[in-house]
């Protein structure tokens, strides 16, 4: 639900208005020639009427998932950086897996989850 100050307003109500929408709660501010509206993030201005934008959930959701995807890039740099470790290193993990084998694992299923977004 939008929130809004309608015309004639001062230029200090015009101001309050904007740091308590815009600057503290991060709301996009629209004027019209009646009024100033503070838009909530699933609205958008159509013919100078505040309306639930069809598109939000969906791009909300790509958002998220480049977050994801970010966030296991940041996962493979650091796997790949113990890897060149592992290689250079020839140290066992275990008694039947070295360390490049197991980073190669750890790699593969990021890789996998990835593939799935």
């Amino acid at each position: 639900m939008s929130y809004k100050i309608e015309k004639p307003y001062t230029e200090r109500q015009k101001v309050d208005f904007i740091v308590q929408y815009n600057h503290n709660r991060g709301l996009l501010i629209e004027e019209t020639d009646t009024q100033l509206i503070a838009l909530e993030p699933n609205e958008i201005m159509v013919n100078g009427v505040p309306q639930i934008n069809p598109e939000y959930e969906t791009k909300q959701a790509e958002k998220q998932k480049q977050i994801r995807i970010d966030e296991l890039k940041l996962q493979l740099e650091e796997l790949d950086k113990k890897r060149i470790r592992a290689i250079c290193e020839p140290s066992m993990k275990t008694e039947n897996q070295s360390w490049l084998e197991y980073y190669n694992e750890q790699i593969r299923q990021i890789r996998q989850v990835m593939a799935e977004l």
